[in-house]
């Protein structure tokens, strides 16, 4: 959860209203799709200049948001892997996903709209870019989710496992950018019956 805006001074509550309205329009109508005078209006902000003073483009903007989101994500999936560590035995692909998925699935609900967000960057192939961008330490939990789900799979042969692996990162964020828009969120069996299938899709059958 983002912070308390209680928290914060008068600037950088402008700042914080800018970000989550940019997000909630960019997961809306994609990237492209969102001019700066339409991000300004839905903050409330009449100051033509108030992007360009906070941030310096669009481009940063969007930056600005995943510097805003990823900490919260990163410290939630950090502790999931300390937790997945302390078990005994090598970690399933159930329990790697549960680390993937968990995070995101809380962000849903209130004024967070990331998954939507990614989703619409995956459209605009825009997603590489995007984290290339970002701070490598809030990235890095994710390439620890590449790592261990590649270690979890080892007996499949690299292009099967690279493609399955991508299914299903594609399916999560599809499917939570859903509920994302649709304003709900997956309570604990919803996400469990939906880890099953990307569990299943990860391990089925080679010919």
């Amino acid at each position: 959860m983002t912070a308390r805006r209680g928290r914060y001074s008068a600037g950088e509550k402008t700042r914080i209203r800018l970000i989550e309205a940019a997000e909630k329009l960019f997961a809306q109508r994609g990237y492209d799709g969102v001019t700066l005078a339409e991000i300004r209006s839905a903050a409330g902000q009449s100051n033509a200049s108030a992007i360009t003073y906070y941030f310096g483009s669009k481009a940063n903007l969007l930056s600005a948001i995943l510097k805003h989101r990823l900490p919260v994500i990163k410290a939630e999936r950090d502790e999931l892997f300390r937790l997945m560590d302390e078990r005994s035995g090598a970690p399933s692909t159930r329990d790697v996903l549960w680390c993937f998925v968990q995070p995101l699935a809380d962000t849903l609900g209130g004024d967070n709209h990331y998954a939507g967000l990614i989703d619409r960057l995956l459209d605009a192939d825009l997603v590489g870019a995007a984290f290339a961008a970002a701070d490598p330490d809030a990235t890095a939990s994710g390439f620890q989710v590449n790592r261990v789900l590649d270690a979890a799979l080892a007996e499949l042969p690299e292009g099967i496992r690279r493609q399955r692996v991508r299914m299903v990162y594609d399916s999560v964020l599809r499917t939570l950018a859903r509920y994302d828009r649709s304003g709900t969120a997956p309570d604990h069996a919803e996400l469990s019956s939906l880890i099953d299938a990307w569990e299943g899709l990860l391990h089925a059958p080679t010919r």
